[in-house]
């Protein structure tokens, strides 16, 4: 038995690896535009980019990893059917479900593998992942300086040169608009000059000659100043386009681990018996006094009637203030915890998917018998775009609190590997429910 074990799972171990590298291939692939778009005009080096990349290699593991069992299990099954393997195997007496075993004992492993990087590694490289791609959404653009162009990349800034030598950074008719108050625009005109940066790149510096300072004022237009100078500096900050890593001490939800999501989840079931109880407080407080048998007020008016029905309505807009706070509270609160429990479960049934992706591919994987790795790939990407479609409604569904975020986020995994189980029912039992599906084939 131990011999027929090694076997079975010598047969999954190259289609696994192969559909683990084309499946993260393939994502990457699809992620790559994505950095190209956010990081072009960046100037960022290759390593910033490889390490963004990598970053991000993480998620598409998480994913791809249930996929490739998926494939594996097709392909493995499918291979050994159409061969004859599982007909022999049975014939010598050995159940199916026998069969199966070490499969789902090697994904019972591959799943607490996946559970564990879930919770320890996965959280901490998103937020690193997140952290720098807003450093390089931070960066400004490298600024390329050509004669007779607009240079508009430089905040509150716009910067015109008729002529530059990028030799001796002499610049000649220059024209620097400065809008940094709105209110109070200025535009300075100089004859030439020199430009350098300064501060590692992080600053620009422009040495002009023979020029003037036109000082406007938005809101009273004669109040307009012009100042003339032979030698001016002009220092403009803001324009290094270096990249500057900084690290963030807040957590989303998917940066954290599984005991910090429950510890958000217990603080926000903790805020929820607090404004519960005002409520309850004050409809008991104003059900005990406006129904009293002695109705008693202060009066400052003639009129006690009138009095009464003001106060009444005071009251009443008051219990009204207090209930709409409280239930915004709590309906705070409870999307705090649905958030979080959405994120907690989500960690354990993406990973327990490829228990069910085994249950469901080994059947067919006999049924399929000698269709091949392009079925095989089909039925996979069908069964996950379902397996995924149904995470992304049931989490849209669980943050409006229409349904718990388990069955949101296992009902997935249910009925896959309920329609597994069935089908591998079918498969030992040989019922002619099967031998009708084989003809139609």
């Amino acid at each position: 038995m131990k011999i027929l074990s090694r076997y079975i799972l010598k047969e999954h171990f190259a289609p696994f690896f192969f559909a683990f590298f084309t499946i993260t291939f393939l994502l990457v692939i699809d992620y790559v535009p994505k950095i190209t778009d956010s990081v072009m005009d960046k100037d960022i080096s290759l390593w910033v980019a490889l390490e963004l990349l990598g970053l991000n290699l993480a998620w598409m593991l998480a994913l791809s990893v249930p996929m490739s069992a998926l494939v594996a299990t097709l392909m493995a099954f499918g291979r050994l059917t159409s061969d004859f393997e599982i007909i022999a195997i049975k014939a010598s007496g050995i159940n199916m479900i026998r069969i199966l075993i070490p499969v789902l004992l090697a994904g019972g492993v591959l799943t607490y593998g996946m559970i564990e990087f879930n919770d320890k590694i996965l959280p901490d490289l998103n937020k690193k992942a997140r952290e720098l791609r807003g450093d390089i959404s931070a960066m400004r653009p490298t600024l390329v300086f050509r004669s007779g162009i607009f240079i508009s990349d430089i905040p509150g800034y716009l910067v015109l040169l008729d002529e530059i030598n990028h030799k001796t950074s002499e610049v000649k008719n220059v024209r620097i608009t400065d809008t940094k108050q709105p209110e109070a625009p200025k535009i300075i005109i100089a004859e030439n000059g020199f430009l350098k940066m300064t501060d590692g790149n992080k600053n620009m510096q422009f040495t002009l000659f023979n020029g003037e300072i036109h000082s406007l004022d938005a809101e009273d237009i004669n109040n307009y100043r012009k100042v003339e100078f032979k030698e001016q500096v002009i220092n403009i900050t803001g324009t290094g386009s270096e990249l500057e890593r900084k690290e963030s001490q807040h957590r989303y939800d998917r940066e954290m681990s599984i005991s910090d999501m429950q510890d958000r989840v217990v603080t926000s079931a903790e805020q929820l018996k607090p404004n519960r109880n005002n409520i309850s407080t004050r409809l008991e407080e104003h059900a005990d006094y406006l129904f009293a048998d002695s109705f008693v007020y202060k009066s400052e008016v003639s009129d006690p009637d009138s009095a009464a029905l003001i106060y009444v309505k005071n009251s009443v807009n008051n219990l009204s203030n207090t209930y709409d706070r409280s239930m915004k509270n709590i309906k705070r609160a409870k999307g705090n915890m649905a958030k979080f429990k959405i994120e907690i479960y989500k960690k354990y049934s993406i990973p327990f998917a490829i228990i069910a992706f085994i249950l469901i591919g080994a059947p067919l994987g006999i049924l399929t018998k000698k269709k091949g790795m392009g079925v095989a790939i089909t039925i996979s990407i069908t069964l996950f775009v379902f397996y995924w479609a149904s995470l992304i409604v049931g989490e849209d569904i669980a943050d409006r609190q229409i349904m718990s975020p388990f069955w949101a986020m296992w009902i997935a995994n249910f009925i896959i590997g309920a329609i597994g189980l069935y089908l591998l029912y079918l498969v030992v039992t040989e019922k002619p429910i099967f031998s009708w599906f084989r003809r139609k084939k």
